[in-house]
């Protein structure tokens, strides 16, 4: 049963062509693609010749086993290395754990969608690329030509990369963490992308937006996905209470005829609470703003008509009124 379910995800990939363009890909989605007790509980990711298995609650040695034989065979001769990530409730905060092979020491290019972006899989408790947002780098690609682009809680900068390879004419990157600010700005060296195109800025969002503000910078596209919590000098954030507060900071920059591409990852938010406290924040700013699309999960994180799994909720808002 087991490797019929994993047999079925992979053929649904291969349907849907999605093996095509990229080398980065989320080859097993267990909560939207079966009820299995333990399969429900994890992620598959490969990356070229590695595989992510994520897991959200423990599964048994046994069913770990069925899982890595899989992979053997599947990708036979396209395999080097299967590491666990541990992020159940029980987990502590070590690293990834090798099941099989030799995971990368060090960091390694993946391509989407003809784009290059480094992953790392060992040392690290994330591989550096975000599979859910692929269509966000793909419109990215597609759409920035001359933009000026900011980019909120970039993390390793990969929409950004996706934004200057479009053709951006200047991309600012802003995140909290020195280690991920250094690796966006090796994405952006590694993708070829001039440096006088990219500003890379280490820090708080909510510090430097005001900043922004004052010395009069505005963009045509912000691009904000923040973490469901984080802690910096200045104090804490929080999705659940705070995204009104980022927004209405945020909105003062977007250009007239701007869009703003604003996401969480959260359960416990609800989309329709996520549009009020973005509603909230235009009333503030003086602001109008209109829904061109909402965000989705890609078909590779299959969810069915199943809210409580579209854990990601966003929009794509073009301003309509305001400064600029």
């Amino acid at each position: 049963m087991l490797l019929e379910i994993l047999s079925t995800a992979v053929k649904l990939r291969c349907t849907l062509h999605a093996f095509d363009s990229t080398e980065a890909l989320r080859i097993f989605y267990g909560p939207g693609e079966t009820e299995h007790p333990e399969l429900r509980q994890i992620a598959i990711d490969q990356f070229r010749d590695h595989f992510w298995i994520t897991q959200w609650k423990p599964i048994s040695p046994a069913t770990l086993k069925v899982i890595e034989d899989f992979l053997k065979s599947e990708f036979t001769g396209k395999i080097q290395s299967i590491v666990l990530m541990d992020r159940s409730e029980i987990a502590s905060d070590a690293d990834v754990v090798p099941i099989f092979g030799t995971p990368n020491p060090s960091r390694f290019t993946v391509l989407e969608n003809g784009i290059p972006y480094r992953v790392q899989m060992s040392a690290t408790r994330h591989p550096g690329l975000f599979l859910d947002h692929a269509p966000l780098r793909a419109w990215l690609k597609g759409t920035q030509k001359n933009a000026s682009v900011l980019n909120l809680f970039a993390y390793t900068g990969s929409l950004s990369v996706a934004a200057g390879v479009s053709g951006a004419k200047k991309v600012t990157t802003i995140d909290l963490s020195k280690s991920t600010i250094d690796w966006a700005r090796e994405n952006w060296i590694h993708a070829g992308l001039p440096e006088d195109r990219a500003d890379f800025i280490y820090g708080d969002v909510f510090e430097w937006l005001p900043k922004l503000e004052k010395r009069g910078f505005c963009y045509d596209t912000i691009l904000c996905d923040p973490p469901s919590f984080s802690r910096s000098k200045n104090g804490t954030f929080s999705t659940q209470k705070d995204l009104s507060r980022l927004h209405a900071a945020i909105l003062p920059l977007l250009n007239f005829g701007g869009v703003l591409v604003t996401s969480i990852n959260s359960e416990n938010h609800s989309e329709r609470n996520f549009l009020k406290d973005i509603e909230a924040a235009s009333l503030k700013t003086n602001c109008s703003l209109t829904v061109l699309s909402r965000i989705d999960l890609p078909p590779t994180f299959p969810t069915g008509m199943n809210l409580q799994e579209r854990y990601l909720k966003g929009f794509y808002l073009l301003k309509t009124k305001g400064r600029h």
